[in-house]
Formats: structure tokens, C-alpha cells, sequence
């Protein structure tokens, strides 16, 4: 079998991106790739702080940076109004990456620009930086490249790519600018990234090889980013609480193995009443379903799901389609799924991807707001499960604070009042301080180098309220239709 890339976030920055100017997320095993070039500490991460403070801009820039790896285009609508108006909003990210003996660190980053009348956002310029791990990390290689062709007065001009590397000698061999100018072109009317497309994918993956040619480096670096991308790095937005509460579909993170076989993605599991799921998808939902339905007893003891066909037709292409149903099972009784509550089918739709990051090291996960609905002791068990044995990485946003009593407070984040600094990390807990109340009494009297929470907004809540009830008596009018006050008198 064919060995397997193992690729870790050990590093993010944000700069200009949503609510954020800069900030920087360090993870748990950022100083021990730095140093021995290994994954030493289980990687659970969580980012707490006060409402529009960048916790969910992180998870935004991530989903971001999966559709760039994935070779997929990033949709415009998510987006558009998380980048900056002037200038250029930029994500980077340092990767640990392992493939059998061979260790490798890539620092990526992506400098975007939403375009508002194409509606489409532009992946403006992309860098790549990565070295081998020998006694030390050594052979540093760049390659910046900046792409024109977003705007097409510059390909009627014949305007070259920008392409820079301080290499250049090293990287001749490579042959990667051969052919750079047309692949810019593919790229920008595509809205795809310069390392992570098929045609580029297609040219190194006849590269990768045993030998130790700065090609086939090259080549590991970008391949195995492109593996993660698109097998084992999954997103959860809080978006997806909105199909779960409008009781649609409920979406299950679903990461699959086998010895020849990986999938992974998102899949709708029916919840208003019957749906239609391809036949491909109605099988792969079934495997999905029993693992979730054996570690579900073990959360809720007496719960379990079953999806049930109920008839089967072929669509205007002849594929089968399978109209299902989706059931709850507790203590013999039966109802559909739709009706449970919201931290019932929070879990639903994640325990397969938990399952999946517990056992396998190549995955992570981000989660936003993974505390919705979900009770609080049983969270806490959760995530101390996991930072106990979990070998893949999580990273997450939650308002509950009992991840405090699970986790070491060095697996916490805290998003800042300053834009310039967003994330921190507290300092100066004591062994016998219970980290829980030690966050609050941070928040409230302060004693890290940014401030945490503004106590002013505290004050200043009901005299706001009394203002906004005060001025709505005085300022608002209603004015009824000429029938409904003639409904409302009786005369209609």
C-alpha cells in the first residue's frame, strides 16, 4: 500500500481579513516541529471571546484555505464581504508534513480580492515556501507568483506573470515556470490556485518518485497539501445549524477509509419528512450511519438512527435515486429524526467526523460554535475524550466555558479587543487556580498584555435599553390600512 501523507496546521495569520487586521494562532505542536521535526502533543485547540471578536473569522479563513488546497474555486457569496475593499485580504498557513521518513514545513499564503461585479473572488497571488528536514530544517526553497490575468486587458497586452524565487538556480531543474503563462490564464478564468489545480497536480504527480531531486520535493510538498485538502481537512461552518434548525437536511461530516479507498465531505441526511438521495450516496450514508449509531450509545445510551427506503426511481439521466426516510429509536419507540432536538442532531451530524479524527492522524476538523446545543457536561466529556486520545487535529469556537476544566489552558485561544492582535493566549495561571475562573477574573480585571472584554458594554446595557424603549414610544407610529382598522372596529 501506498504510504500516506500526514499534514498538520501548526501555524495561522490573518491579515486584513474580516473584523481581524492581524492575528496569529500558534498550535499545539508548533514548537516541537520547529525544534525535532515530530508531532509530539495531541492537538486540540479552542477560541473563546466575546461576540464579533475573530473566532469565526478564523474558521471562515480555514473553509477558505480547504477550497484553495481542494482545487476548488472559492464561492463569491460566502465571502464577498470578509475581504477588503482596498487592498488585499492574505491568509497564511505553516504545514508540518510527513510522508514515511521524509519530513517537510510549507508556509503558504494566499493574498484574495473580491471582485463585485464578476462576483467571483480572486486568488491574486500565491507563495510557497518549504523546506526538508535533514539534521535541521535546511534547503529552504520560495516561489511567489502573482497572477494579471483577473483583469483581461492583461492578456489581450500580453502582460507577463509575475514569478519570483531567490532559488532560481536550484529550482531550475524543476521546470516550474515552463508554461506558467498559460496556466495563469486557465487559472484566473477559473478562480483557481497556481499549485492546486489538475493540471499542475497531473504534471507532478508523474514526478513523485523515491529519489531526492528538488522536483520530486516539489512535488511531495504540493501533492501532499493537495491530499489534504481534499481528503482529510474538513470545515464545519456555523451555517450548517441553519439546515439543521430549519429541520431540511441534516449535514453529516462523513470521513471514510479503506485500503484503496478515501472520502470524505459532507452529506445530506433527509430530515423534512422523505428525500430523494442518489443511490451512491444512500449506500455511503448507511456505512456513515453505523458508526455514528455505535458511538451514539455510548453519549445516549438509548438513542439510535435508521434510514429506511421507501420507494426507489430513476432520474432524467437514469441514475437511481432512493426516496428515504430517517428515524430516531429510543427504548423501542420510533419517530422521525426531524424531531429531535437541536444538540441531538448538533451530534448527529459530527460523530463521524469525531470518529474520525480519534482515530486517524491525517485529519482536522474545524468546527464552529461546537458547544450549539450540545450539553454542557457532556461536551466537556466529549473534548476530554479527545485531547486525552484523539490523533488527528480540532480545532474549534464555543461560548461554553467548560472545555476549561477539560483542556490545559495552553490549548486555548482567546480573541482580543485589539484588531492588531486578535489571539492570545492567557499566562499567569497557577496550578492551583481552577482555569475556568481564571478566565473570568481575567476578563473582568484584566492582567494579560490585551484586553479581553470591554466591562464598559456591561454598564451601558440597561441604559440602552431603557433609551431604545424610551425612543421608540416617542418616534414610532403606526399607521393601520383603511380594512384592517375596519376589521379591527368590527365593521368588516
Amino acid at each position: 500500500m501506498e504510504e500516506k501523507y500526514i499534514v498538520r496546521i501548526i501555524k495561522n495569520e490573518l491579515i486584513h481579513f474580516k473584523n481581524v487586521e492581524y492575528g496569529e494562532i500558534r498550535y499545539m505542536n508548533y514548537g516541537s516541529v520547529q525544534k525535532n521535526a515530530k508531532i509530539e502533543k495531541n492537538d486540540i485547540v479552542g477560541l473563546y471571546g466575546q461576540n464579533g471578536s475573530g473566532k469565526t473569522a478564523m474558521i471562515e479563513a480555514l473553509a477558505i484555505l480547504k477550497c484553495i488546497l481542494a482545487g476548488e474555486e472559492i464561492p463569491y457569496q460566502p465571502y464577498e464581504g470578509l475581504l477588503e475593499n482596498e487592498g488585499h485580504s492574505r491568509i497564511i498557513t505553516v504545514f508540518y508534513i510527513e510522508l514515511g521518513v521524509k519530513r517537510y514545513k510549507a508556509l503558504y499564503e494566499a493574498s484574495l480580492k473580491a471582485d463585485h461585479e464578476e462576483r467571483k473572488i480572486h486568488l491574486c497571488s500565491e507563495k510557497l515556501v518549504y523546506w526538508q528536514r535533514g539534521a535541521t530544517w535546511k534547503s529552504e526553497r520560495d516561489l511567489e507568483f502573482i497572477n494579471p490575468y483577473y483583469d483581461p486587458g492583461s492578456i489581450i497586452n500580453n502582460v507577463a506573470v509575475f514569478f519570483h524565487t531567490a532559488h532560481e538556480r536550484e529550482l531550475e531543474s524543476t521546470g516550474i515556470a515552463q508554461g506558467l503563462q498559460n496556466l495563469a490564464v486557465y487559472c484566473a478564468q477559473k478562480n483557481l490556485s497556481i499549485f492546486f489545480n489538475d493540471l499542475m497536480l497531473g504534471k507532478l504527480s508523474k514526478e513523485k518518485s523515491a529519489d531526492d531531486s528538488e522536483l520530486c520535493r516539489l512535488s511531495r510538498v504540493i501533492l501532499g497539501l493537495s491530499d489534504f485538502g481534499r481528503l482529510y481537512f474538513q470545515v464545519v461552518k456555523v451555517s450548517q445549524l441553519a439546515d439543521i434548525n430549519r429541520n431540511t437536511i441534516l449535514p453529516v461530516s462523513v470521513h471514510t477509509e479503506s485500503s484503496n479507498f478515501v472520502m470524505q465531505g459532507c452529506l445530506p441526511l433527509v430530515m423534512d419528512g422523505q428525500g430523494k438521495i442518489p443511490e451512491s450516496l444512500y449506500i455511503q450514508l448507511k456505512e456513515a450511519v453505523k458508526a455514528i449509531n455505535i458511538a451514539l450509545k455510548a453519549i445516549i445510551s438509548d438513542l439510535s438512527i435508521e434510514i429506511r427506503p421507501v420507494s426507489e426511481e430513476p432520474d432524467k439521466e437514469g441514475n437511481k435515486n432512493i426516496l428515504v426516510e430517517v428515524y430516531s429509536i429510543r427504548e423501542g419507540k420510533e419517530f422521525l429524526t426531524r424531531y429531535e432536538s437541536e444538540g441531538i442532531k448538533r451530534i448527529i451530524s459530527l460523530l463521524n467526523y469525531l470518529i474520525s479524527l480519534y482515530n486517524y492522524p491525517e485529519v482536522c476538523l474545524a468546527v464552529d460554535e461546537l458547544d450549539s446545543g450540545i450539553f454542557e457536561y457532556l461536551l466537556g466529556e466529549i473534548l476530554g475524550v479527545l485531547n486525552e486520545e484523539a490523533k488527528g487535529q480540532l480545532i474549534f469556537t464555543s461560548h461554553n466555558l467548560r472545555a476549561f476544566e477539560k483542556l490545559n489552558i495552553k490549548n486555548i485561544i482567546c480573541t482580543t479587543l485589539n484588531p492588531q492582535n486578535r489571539y492570545i493566549r492567557l499566562v499567569g495561571k497557577e496550578k492551583n487556580h481552577n482555569p475556568r475562573d481564571f478566565y473570568i477574573r481575567t476578563i473582568t480585571i484584566g492582567g494579560q498584555k490585551e484586553e479581553l472584554y470591554d466591562e464598559a458594554d456591561l454598564q451601558s446595557i440597561g441604559y440602552a435599553f431603557r433609551s431604545a424603549c424610551s425612543n421608540h414610544n416617542k418616534n414610532i407610529k403606526i399607521n393601520f390600512s383603511d380594512k384592517f382598522r375596519a376589521k379591527l372596529d368590527g365593521k368588516a
